[in-house]
């Protein structure tokens, strides 16, 4: 059983959120910057 695009959304903002939290306590992790920029990239354009 897949996950709905709508589902893939969530999941994807969801992990940005988590994102966001780590770069505050890292702002220079060249890693999460680049983890970050590949699952904005997943987000379809509003």
């Amino acid at each position: 059983m897949g996950m709905t695009n709508k589902q893939f959304q969530g999941f994807i903002r969801l992990a940005l959120g988590w994102l966001e939290r780590a770069l505050e306590e890292s702002p220079e992790n060249k890693s999460l910057i680049a983890l970050k920029e590949i699952f904005q990239s997943m987000l379809e354009d509003d």
